[in-house]
């Protein structure tokens, strides 16, 4: 499934259009050939299967039916480790957009888990796959980044009253593009300073956490522009 580079959303309505119909960003990539209807049938039937388990369990059946779908192999990677869930302990970095957390808190990450997750974000067999199905690998690449990014930003930066303070019990929305400023930027230093990575994976990872901000807040930048201005960071 292919998804805009700049908002995240999905383009599978739209493939051959030059701009985004939600953002009016570009598209330059180069689309994948359709997938088979029954794909097609079998994805829109799993949207309903909400036990990660099973769903786990229906795609990799579907992966050996269709070795070659896209589709199925990047569900697969976004899906993570999330039917590992389960237990007395928590385990958040079963969730994919997990990855992320190395550059918010790392300190809490043991140091051999630490290096795994590194790894993960350019270096995963998942990630393989789709690449190697991918006509426009660069494009892909990004989206990935990207959509990892937003969804980290909703799920444990707009999801934690850490971040985002809450007034009886309300989350204050209006708000956010300052309260997140602060770990964003702290994120982003943390991706510039990170000396196990290229060059091009720091600047591809900065990016894409920056243009996921600035797309979750409307645009409303100058909070975290303050911030990492103040880092001796260029957005």
């Amino acid at each position: 499934m292919e998804f805009c580079p700049h908002c995240g959303k999905s383009l599978e309505a739209v493939k051959s259009a030059a701009f985004c119909p939600f953002c009016g960003g570009a598209v330059a990539m180069e689309t994948a050939e359709p997938e088979p209807q029954d794909v097609q049938d079998f994805l829109k039937k799993l949207e309903d299967v909400t036990d990660p388990r099973k769903k786990h369990q229906q795609l990799l059946a579907a992966e050996e039916r269709f070795p070659n779908s896209l589709a199925i192999a990047e569900a697969l990677l976004f899906l993570g480790r999330l039917y590992e869930r389960g237990g007395k302990n928590v385990d958040f970095s079963v969730i994919k957009c997990y990855l992320w957390m190395i550059f918010l808190k790392p300190e809490e990450i043991p140091a051999q888990r630490l290096d795994a997750l590194r790894q993960e974000f350019f270096n995963h067999p998942q990630l393989e796959k789709c690449l190697s199905l991918c006509p426009d690998q660069g494009s892909f690449l990004k989206q990935y980044l990207l959509r990892l990014a937003k969804e980290f930003i909703t799920l444990f930066l707009r999801g934690d009253s850490r971040y985002m303070r809450r007034f009886f019990g309300f989350g204050l929305d209006n708000q956010a593009p300052k309260y997140l400023a602060a770990p964003v930027a702290k994120m982003m230093h943390a991706i510039r300073k990170e000396e196990t990575l290229t060059s091009e994976q720091r600047d591809l990872l900065s990016k894409a956490l920056y243009q996921a901000f600035s797309d979750d807040m409307r645009g409303a930048t100058s909070h975290l522009d303050t911030k990492l201005q103040e880092s001796g960071i260029t957005p």
